[in-house]
Formats: C-alpha cells, sequence, structure tokens
C-alpha cells in the first residue's frame, strides 16, 4: 500500500514566515517602547532629586542670613539697597559678578546672591578691643586667664584670602576684606590668630551701610564672611560662584536646571509676617524699615532630551512671572517651591 507524505508547501512557509516576522515586530516595538518609557522615568526621577537637591541647597544658605545683624536689603541712608543678599530677576546674556567676573546666564532665570553669612564661627576677641585703624586684628586662643576663648584646632587659614571680615561690637557692624598673609603666631596658650585686613571693594565695602570701616569702636567678636552667587547657565547647570581671592570657580551644584526664580517676602506692618511678595523690592522702594524677612525658591529642573508627543502645560511655567519664554515644552518638566524665613535684623 503507498501513501503519500505531503511537507509544507511555499505558500504556507511564507505565510507563517510573514505572521513570525509581524510577532517580533510587534514585539521588539514593544520592548522598544517599554525601554524608552524606563528611561524616561528614570531621568525624570533624576530631574526631580536634581531639582530637591538644587532648591534645599539654595535654602541651607539663606537661612545663615542675617548672622552679623545685617539685613537682606533695607534704607539706612534713606536709599533703596541690597546688603546681605540681591537679586537679579529674569536675567538674560551676560551679567557681572563682583569679585568674579562675566557670567552667562539662561535667559529668564533669576540670579541669587546670598553673602553677609559664617560657615565659620566668628571669633571672640579680649573684651574691649580697639584697632585704632589698624590693618591687623589679633585673636587669642586663651583669654588672659588661660580659659578656652577659641578653638582653632580645626581651624585652617588657607583659601581666607579675598573674603569678608565682619567686626562686631556694641550693637555695630562694619565689614572688610581679608588680605594676604593670614596666619598663627605663638604656640600653647599663647597661640594667636592674626588676620590682615583691608576695606575692599564691592560687595564687602556695600555691607557697610551705617559704620564705615575701619572700626571705631571696642570690637567684641570678628567673623570671616561669605559671598555665595547662584545661577543657570545656557547648559541648564545650577552654579554657584564662592567669592574668595585666587582661582574662582563657577562649580556646579546640579545639573538638568531649567530655571530658578526667587521672590523676597515684605513684612510692612511688622507682624513678622510677609504681607507682599516682591522680585526686586529695591527697585520697588519697598525695603523702608527693612521689611524683607522671607524668600520664596522655585526650582525648574527638566529631562536633558524630548519627549516625542509631549507638551509640558503652561501651568508649569507660570510660577512667578507667568512666562514660558526659552522653556522646551517638549521635555518633561519638575519644580519645586520652598519658603525661609530670614534673619533679618533691625538696623
Amino acid at each position: 500500500m503507498r501513501t503519500t507524505q505531503r511537507g509544507f508547501t511555499l505558500v504556507e512557509v511564507l505565510v507563517a514566515s510573514a505572521v513570525f516576522v509581524i510577532f517580533m515586530v510587534g514585539m521588539l516595538n514593544l520592548l522598544d517602547t517599554s525601554t524608552r518609557v524606563a528611561q524616561i522615568e528614570s531621568d525624570l526621577a533624576d530631574t526631580q532629586e536634581n531639582v530637591r537637591f538644587a532648591a534645599y541647597h539654595i535654602m541651607r544658605t539663606a537661612r545663615m542670613l542675617g548672622g552679623a545683624a545685617m539685613p537682606f536689603a533695607g534704607d539706612p541712608t534713606g536709599t533703596p539697597r541690597w546688603v546681605s543678599g540681591e537679586l537679579v530677576s529674569n536675567a538674560s546674556g551676560t551679567i557681572q559678578i563682583p569679585g568674579f567676573g562675566s557670567a552667562t546666564v539662561l535667559s529668564g532665570s533669576d540670579v541669587l546672591t546670598l553673602r553677609g553669612f559664617f560657615e565659620i564661627s566668628p571669633f571672640f576677641t579680649d573684651p574691649g578691643t580697639v584697632l585704632s585703624g589698624s590693618s591687623t586684628v589679633t585673636i587669642p586662643e586663651y583669654n588672659s586667664l588661660n580659659q578656652d576663648l577659641n578653638n582653632f584646632e580645626s581651624f585652617s587659614v588657607a583659601g581666607l584670602e579675598g573674603r569678608g571680615i565682619v567686626f562686631m561690637g556694641e550693637g555695630k557692624y562694619c565689614v572688610g576684606r581679608i588680605d594676604a598673609g593670614a596666619g598663627f603666631v605663638g604656640a600653647d596658650l599663647e597661640r594667636k590668630l592674626v588676620l590682615d585686613h583691608m576695606e575692599g571693594s564691592s560687595p564687602w565695602s556695600d555691607l557697610n551701610t551705617t559704620w564705615s570701616y575701619p572700626p571705631t569702636f571696642k570690637v567684641y567678636r570678628v567673623g570671616v564672611l561669605d559671598s555665595y552667587t547662584y545661577f543657570v547657565d545656557p547648559n541648564n547647570v545650577l552654579r554657584r560662584v564662592r567669592l574668595s581671592a585666587g582661582s574662582i570657580e563657577a562649580e556646579p551644584v546640579a545639573i538638568n536646571i531649567g530655571g530658578l526664580q526667587v521672590l523676597l517676602g515684605l513684612d510692612t506692618d511688622n507682624d513678622g509676617q510677609a504681607d507682599t511678595w516682591e522680585d526686586d523690592p529695591t527697585g520697588a522702594g519697598d525695603v523702608a524699615g527693612d521689611t524683607v524677612n522671607s524668600m520664596r525658591i522655585a526650582v525648574l529642573g527638566r529631562t536633558p532630551f524630548e519627549v516625542p508627543g509631549w507638551d509640558e502645560p503652561d501651568a508649569t511655567f507660570e510660577i512667578f512671572d507667568g512666562t514660558t519664554d526659552n522653556k522646551n515644552k517638549s521635555a518633561k518638566w519638575r519644580r519645586i517651591v520652598v519658603e525661609v524665613n530670614l534673619r533679618n535684623y533691625k538696623f
């Protein structure tokens, strides 16, 4: 008995192959979509962390302001002016940072300078020290009773040149600039820190709104002041300039930052609460009575690439000025807004 064995015809093979190819293409497209979604979500999570870090980094610095009884802005001489801080709203192009030079900023982003704060605890001097116009101040580690007055164990004189120096006493203060030549003299219980100082130029001289340099009052404490300027560059990097002598760099703080917006809260009725919010209270003449008492900081972050088909809502950008200029809405964005109360001492 003869049996007939049949295989697949060419048409059947082609049909089966086509079905398999369609199936594989679908699976690969699904895998590719899943990979792209995972990448977007990962970058969005990174952006969220960058935004959070940037906002709290600035907020931490802002909380240290006011340690030398210097307000953020005021009008002690009848002319509204920035003092321990300065805000340039919606900057563009190239700006000048005192002590640093020019920097190119992301158009529409704010530039915030925070100065007049301590990262090193101020030192005590012998009660009633009078400098009498001297360009050198000597700070003892121990007083005349051999009691520990200041702790120099973890203190380094490196990097002090170019930073501010503030003299405090009798409810007054004045600010100069640390010159070259800082160092220690003596040993054991006789060890002393010697700081050379000079009047310097902006921004340190700008802080002397009431009492001029050099101090003519009795000095009880001497502090080393810092100054940080925060801005976003055109490459979406939040940078910080620390004012000092030598090689100054605009060091990166956070990446994928698409904007920085800051408002200053004004306490117009002295109840301790912000009544209005301004982006330039000195320009508006709203700092009578040293009313700047708080700060609202908004940081916007974005994914480093565009997302096909995505259109970021306008509400993301309409935080303070209602503008969407220079914002790539094809990227996904995140933002965070924080508020900080300033230690704004009255003159």
